[in-house]
């Protein structure tokens, strides 16, 4: 349902605001700039318009007759038809616990009134900006990107849905790359995508988001019911395959020659995988951006032993 008009990226967008003045001066400067705009005054029946028309980017009140704008966004993100929609609130108090509300709820923005349009336009055009990279895929491992990834994770919390984030790290690669150039990189990063895709399916775990966030980190969203039972046999197939990509002497003796920063080569440790999770189980995030400091945290923990993949689990509870 995008389209584009010279160089400008057009949307349906759905306004929902009970000053009715506001809401037809923002509907005529998005018709004028080429953007199709729908307006409704009331909480009640706005998520039921938004099934119908199906916006590309909602417009959504805080205070509204009928239903809040909170009610109204976590709907939108529970609905298999709208929960890709880019929701944009709007708030007349722009406290910060009202905002970061409206954030926990699914919203991907907001903006504080009164407003100037010109700067409505500027987030109208971010929202655009995010939607386009929801789709775009890694040119090596066509796996889906770290923003796409994140908005999944943010939409997953917001359903309050039991999960588990797992973050792996190939240790060893950028001494692989060294030794063995781009092609030898590509070829690793093409393996690991469809190792991750592979076992996803195999094990059944269905409901997986699988993303690449650059050079050698990959993620994985998956149910909370799954991540015990995948992890270990993601480790176990790393090590036994990743075999392929080195010699019988590089093997027997464990390393490979790389040349360090100081030009002097160097003996670096066959790849394996440094395996962190975060879950629901025992913590209560609010955001993505909480679970991804957790991650980062138990990733350090995760070293590698003996030329073995790791995996740490965050065990701690919420009070902790």
């Amino acid at each position: 349902s995008f389209s584009f008009k010279g160089s400008r990226f057009m949307s349906k967008i759905l306004i929902v605001d009970d000053d009715v003045d506001l809401a037809e001066l923002v509907k005529t400067k998005l018709t004028k700039e080429g953007h199709q705009a729908f307006v409704i005054n009331t909480g009640h029946g706005a998520f039921e318009y938004a099934k119908q028309i199906k916006p590309n980017i909602c417009l959504l009140d805080i205070m509204l007759p009928g239903a809040t704008g909170y009610q109204i966004c976590r709907k939108i993100r529970k609905d298999p038809e709208l929960y890709r929609t880019a929701v944009l609130m709007l708030t007349a108090l722009g406290e910060e616990p009202e905002i970061i509300h409206g954030m926990e709820q699914g919203a991907d923005d907001y903006l504080v009134k009164p407003f100037k349009l010109e700067r409505l336009m500027d987030k109208i055009a971010s929202l655009n900006a995010l939607l386009k990279s929801l789709d775009q895929r890694h040119r090596v491992t066509n796996l889906l990107g770290t923003d796409a990834f994140k908005r999944e994770l943010n939409h997953q919390l917001a359903r309050d849905s039991a999960i588990a984030c797992i973050y792996i790290d190939i240790v060893g690669f950028e001494a692989y790359c060294k030794n063995r150039g781009r092609e030898g990189q590509d070829a690793v990063l093409q393996w690991m995508a469809r190792l991750l895709v592979n076992l996803t399916r195999s094990q059944e775990c269905y409901e997986s988001t699988i993303a690449h966030m650059g050079r050698q980190h990959f993620v994985i969203l998956m149910k909370l019911e799954d991540y015990e039972r995948f992890c270990p046999i993601l480790t176990s197939h790393f090590d036994d395959e990743v075999k392929r990509f080195y010699t019988p002497v590089e093997i027997q003796q464990g390393y490979i020659l790389a040349k360090g920063i100081d030009g002097h080569e160097t003996r670096a440790p066959l790849m394996a995988l440094a395996v962190g999770v975060a879950h629901t189980q025992f913590r209560t995030f609010k955001s993505g951006k909480k679970m991804f400091e957790i991650l980062a945290q138990v990733r350090q923990k995760a070293q590698p032993v003996d030329g073995r993949s790791v995996v740490f689990v965050d065990r701690r509870r919420s009070d902790r």
